[in-house]
This record gives C-alpha cells, structure tokens and sequence, in this order.
C-alpha cells in the first residue's frame, strides 16, 4: 500500500494508493497533533509499504519521517524541488528554494494538462502563482500573503472592529468587520485575477509546437485551503482542484511504478 502525503503549514492531507486507484483525500489540522504525530499513525494503521512525501515544514520533520521509514523498512519517496525531475525545469537559481509544494503541483500540470500552458495557484498559508510551459519549463512564480494574512494584519491596526462581530462579504458593507473581510477578499481576488492575467499574455505569446503556427491554449489551475472561497470570483475558465497535489503525488507514483516494471 502507498501512502501519499502532503504535510502543509497548517494541516496534513492525505490518500491512499493502490493497485492504480487513489483514494479521496482527507485531512486533518496541527490544532491537536503534530505533522509527524498524525503521519507516524497513518504509516501504523495502514500497513504502509511506501510512502511518498511532501512537506514545507521543514528538515527537522523530514528527518524523522525519514529514520521511521528507515527503521520499519517503509520505502520513503522525499519530494525536493530539482533543478529538472519529471519532466519540469525549474527556473529559481537555486532550485531547492522553491518549495516543494510549489515543485508538486508543477508536476501535476505538466503530467496532467499535456499540450497546455498552465498558471497553478495555491491559496493557503500564503498564495503563490506559477507559469510553466507546455514543454514543462517552469518561468517563474509569484507568492502573495494568504487570506487570513491579509485580514489579520488589517484586524490588527483596526481598533474599531473589537465591537463588531459579523464577517459577511459584501462589495457594499455595513459595518467594520465586513468591509475587512470583504476588502481582503477582493483586493486578494483582484490582485490573483491582475497577475494571472500578466502571466496568461506571456504564455500565450509562446509557441511550443515546432514548425507549426498553433498557439499552446493556457489553463489556470487553483487549489489550496482557501480555494472554493476564492474561486468563486474569478473567471469561468479557471478550474478548482481541491486535490491537486494529491493528483501531482499520485503522477509520481506512476512514474515510479513504470521504472521499476
């Protein structure tokens, strides 16, 4: 049985994979255990025999994750941004520092929207938007304070909003506390739809398809905690995957299972 897992910085996901089939994902937050608390459990109860990780919290987690497996004889698949792996070329100078979240759902776009340009959004902790070619070249990335960054820092040079308790979203608000939540909520989505915007013209401007007049159509991908909040206010074409890094992982999985066949 393969575990794939995704420990993020607020809460850990994960699936099963089997035999070709992925399970749903499911999910739980640090609010009662730690990362390796809940992973170490996972790898117990469900008679693991390789697990494939991804983690942005830290060495200090993949370590012991690491002298776990090694001690229970798990096969143990660390993510790590590359300079190229699977088919992506990462385009930071030094490509470990882009997080290996990031490097996942690259992986994911490349692999699972072929013959397409792709912008990938994720919406948690902190936002970021990458652009990646159809032949897998990574241009680069943009990361922005997530949502409750951004109404936090506001709630707390905001006195008046001690006394109010409503959090509607309104583009018309009433009182303090909505029109915070409210002004964090679409100076975030405008600031999304502004970059990907950006980034979209560039792509579009780039033709992979040798000897052939045909432009590459270009797909915005968006996922995270706080995706189904913002998706909602952007376009049409952007489509939500709640699940994405699962998908990248189970991508990897396959890829593995192909060499060793």
């Amino acid at each position: 049985m393969i575990l794939l897992a995704d420990a993020g910085n607020s809460r850990l996901k994960w699936a099963m994979f089997n035999a070709g089939k992925r399970s749903k994902q499911f999910s739980q937050d640090y609010s009662k255990n730690r990362a390796d608390y809940l992973l170490i459990n996972l790898l117990v109860e469900k008679s693991v025999s390789t697990l494939i990780f991804v983690s942005v919290l830290g060495e200090q987690l993949s370590k012991k994750i690491q002298h776990y497996c090694e001690q229970h004889n798990i096969e143990l698949v660390l993510i790590y941004s590359q300079s190229e792996a699977y088919g992506i070329k990462n385009s930071y100078s030094e490509p470990q520092r882009l997080g290996a979240d990031r490097f996942v759902g690259l992986i994911a776009a490349h692999h699972l929207r072929p013959d397409m340009h792709c912008i990938t959004i994720s919406c948690g902790t902190a936002v970021t938007i990458d652009a990646i070619t159809a032949e897998g070249e990574h241009l680069g990335g943009l990361i922005l304070p997530g949502l409750q960054q951004f109404s936090d820092q506001l709630i707390k040079n905001t006195v008046l909003l001690t006394s109010e308790k409503t959090k509607k979203v309104s583009l018309f608000a009433h009182n303090t506390a909505d029109a915070l939540t409210s002004g964090s909520l679409f100076g975030l989505v405008e600031a999304i739809n502004g970059i990907s915007s950006r980034m979209k013209g560039k792509l579009l401007k780039i033709n992979h398809l040798k000897g052939k007049q045909t432009m590459s159509p270009v797909q915005i991908i968006i996922c995270g905690g706080d995706a189904e909040i913002i998706h909602q206010y952007l376009s049409d074409s952007v489509q939500r995957e709640d699940d994405w890094l699962m998908q990248g992982l189970q991508v990897i999985a396959n890829i593995k299972n192909e060499q060793q066949a």
